[in-house]
């Protein structure tokens, strides 16, 4: 087989063309700082890659859940003392209205002081969190927990369902407790 002069001189100017390209692939490579640009570079290293930008995702999703479930839980413990302080209040009150030195001023100041007390408690018990839900309503996110009856009772009208989050692969935690697991179990 006879090689023209034309045939070499295409040959290497195609060789001389693929070193070209292959030297200005490796400069960008260098300057970019990615050896895959394309899936076409490395078709099993693009997969990875996918899987390894996945995998990132769902750990900062995992990340962002646990900080949202700890940001509820501190809400739920700051109620729930406010509602601990109201009551040793109410409890004190109490106490000092059964005092037999106390007038029937006394006592109805003191009865007032337990009324708004118990508006209080009300209040912190059908607390809403920043997304507007409410924090002891079960899975009832947008239902009050508790509402007075017109007979001076009150109904818990959540559910016993508590929310959860996905925290790593196989592992959810609740993100709420129920208003009826808290107060009425106690």
């Amino acid at each position: 087989m006879r090689i023209s002069t034309a045939q070499y001189f295409e040959t290497s100017a195609a060789k001389y063309q693929n070193n070209f390209s292959s030297i200005v692939k490796t400069q960008d490579q260098i300057t970019s700082g990615v050896r895959i640009q394309s899936a076409g570079d490395d078709p099993v290293g693009a997969a990875q890659l996918l899987m390894l930008q996945q995998q990132k995702d769902m750990l900062g999703q995992y990340s962002a859940n646990m900080g949202s479930i700890k940001n509820t839980l501190a809400n739920e413990e700051s109620v729930l003392d406010s509602v601990n302080t109201a009551l040793q209040r109410a409890r004190e009150l109490a106490l000092e209205a059964g005092n037999g030195g106390r007038s029937d001023a006394d006592r109805k100041s003191i009865a007032s002081e337990i009324g708004e007390i118990e508006e209080q408690v009300l209040g912190l018990l059908n607390t809403k969190d920043s997304a507007g839900n409410y924090l002891f309503a079960g899975s009832k996110t947008s239902t009050p927990p508790y509402v007075r009856n017109n007979d001076g009772t009150y109904s818990y009208q959540g559910d016993d369902s508590q929310l959860s989050l996905q925290v790593s692969d196989t592992l959810s935690i609740a993100t709420n407790d129920t208003g009826k697991s808290v107060l009425e179990s106690a």
